[in-house]
């Protein structure tokens, strides 16, 4: 297939879920700083939204916002079908809106799993499916990029149905990467670690416990997964599909923890609470 990357005026379109703040806003904006058009969507934040549009219309760039709630089953479909008649053409699909909700398998509910699968794995599939389905059609070799966490590769407590979806999109990933080399349409996953908000003045917090447990002693910064973004959806990474770029400074790496202090599975406040919740449930099951 003919590499359409570019449209005939050299301009480039991605469209961004989640676009409104932190992560999302973070790889909108650097998107931008390369040379793309932008798209996103918001939930809740119409000021998040419009301060990303305010920086990207800056940069000399378009940029176009959707409330979207992408945990109703039609939402992903219409937002993307909206941003290409709006862009023109969708050379890079973000999908990176979800939402975090963290609890113990004693104490998860139905609701709970219902949440997390509607808001983190399924609009994550639709909005890409939307998304291939016109660059297939507008012949475009585009780059669809899966945010996921450090989390869908590492266990941690209170953790096992966010991080085992997210680890699920990372093998879902692989698949569809396989499904889209017919049309050389790009799939990876960006798995971010510790990222850090910066404050109102632009400055990331830098806590001792990270300096000691992140083997590069930092946090993580939105640019950094921006800039991870930007070199998965151009050339220079035109022969990477279905893989999973970790962006955690060296997070992952540590094996078997030494004190038991820092244990934090076995910890002395959690546990209590934990079985409290735990045998409150069991109690009212058994009422009714």
């Amino acid at each position: 297939m003919e590499n359409n990357n570019n449209s005939s005026d050299g301009r480039k379109c991605a469209f961004v879920t989640g676009g409104s703040r932190h992560i999302g806003q973070g790889i909108a904006v650097v998107l931008a700083e390369y040379g793309y058009d932008v798209a996103i969507t918001y939930a809740a934040s119409f000021d998040g939204a419009k301060e990303t549009q305010r920086q990207i219309e800056a940069l000399g760039r378009r940029c176009f916002i959707y409330e979207a709630h992408l945990e109703q089953p039609d939402a992903p479909e219409k937002a993307v079908n909206q941003a290409r008649r709006d862009l023109g053409r969708l050379d890079v699909m973000v999908c990176n809106a979800g939402k975090d909700v963290r609890s113990s398998v004693l104490t998860v509910t139905a609701e709970d799993l219902d949440y997390l699968y509607v808001n983190n794995l399924r609009n994550y599939l639709l909005c890409a499916g939307a998304a291939a389905r016109h660059m297939v059609n507008d012949k475009i070799e585009g780059s669809i990029i899966m945010i996921t966490s450090v989390r869908g590769q590492l266990a941690h407590p209170d953790d096992f149905y966010y991080g085992g979806i997210k680890a699920a999109m990372d093998r879902a990933c692989k698949s569809m990467a396989l499904d889209l080399s017919a049309y050389n349409i790009r799939v990876n996953c960006i798995a971010p670690g510790a990222v850090w908000k910066p404050d109102k003045d632009g400055n990331y917090p830098e806590t001792p416990f990270l300096r000691e447990s992140i083997p590069l002693h930092r946090s993580g910064h939105i640019r950094d997964i921006g800039e991870a973004a930007a070199f998965l959806a151009g050339e220079r990474s035109a022969y990477i599909t279905g893989t999973t770029l970790l962006v955690d400074g060296g997070l992952s790496l540590p094996g078997l923890l030494e004190h038991h202090e820092a244990i934090p599975w076995d910890s002395s406040q959690r546990k209590p609470k934990t079985y409290e919740k735990a045998m409150k449930m069991l109690k009212k099951s058994q009422e009714e």
